[in-house]
């Protein structure tokens, strides 16, 4: 049997002819997945670093600021990844990776809403002239000196030396009673 029977009728140099062309598409196509993946890579650390820099400005907790940078990066690597593969010519995979990462973010958003409502509850409370560190207050059913406020959480430290740590949420969806009387003056009123 012949090398032309076995090609089913091509001819040798149609064949070769047909590999090479396929072989340079191949080639050219690993070279520009190539490309993607590494101006990814360049594309997704500086956005980290621009993201960690904007962020610091502020007063963002150190591991939520860990935490969105690392969302950051794995966002960022799914869309390169999806160029890869649709690049390469797996359109499925492709789009594959893309609804996961609809997915993932349907996830995060619901999963974040929590630490979002506490950032939004920090800043309430932050900007709250009447509630301030050193006060004494009542808050979230707790009673005691405001010894903190961050983005996240407020430290409130009671009368026997226990800390409290409350989600921001919780002290600004609640009654919030100021106890503007010094403890003597309370005593010398009874």
């Amino acid at each position: 049997m012949s090398l032309d029977a076995l090609l089913g009728g091509l001819k040798v140099d149609s064949y070769f002819d047909i590999l090479k062309a396929q072989s340079i598409s191949l080639f050219t196509k690993i070279f520009v997945a190539i490309v993607i993946l590494f101006a990814g890579w360049l594309i997704i650390r500086y956005m980290k670093k621009v993201f960690v820099q904007i962020v610091n400005r502020g007063r963002w907790d150190e591991a939520l600021v860990k935490l969105l940078g690392s969302v950051l990066s794995f966002v960022g690597w799914i869309v390169v990844i999806a160029a890869v593969f649709k690049v390469l010519g797996f359109t499925e995979v492709s789009l594959a990776f893309s609804g996961s990462l609809a997915l993932i973010a349907m996830g995060l958003a619901n999963s974040a809403s929590s630490i979002v409502g506490d950032l939004f509850s920090g800043v309430s409370l932050i900007a709250d002239d009447d509630f301030e560190i050193g006060k004494k207050v009542t808050a979230a059913g707790i009673t005691g000196t405001v010894e903190a406020i961050d983005m996240r959480k407020t430290r409130i430290r009671d009368e026997k030396g226990n800390l409290y740590i409350v989600p921001n949420k919780s002290v600004d969806n609640g009654t919030i009673t100021i106890n503007t009387l010094a403890k003597e003056e309370r005593q010398s009123a009874s």
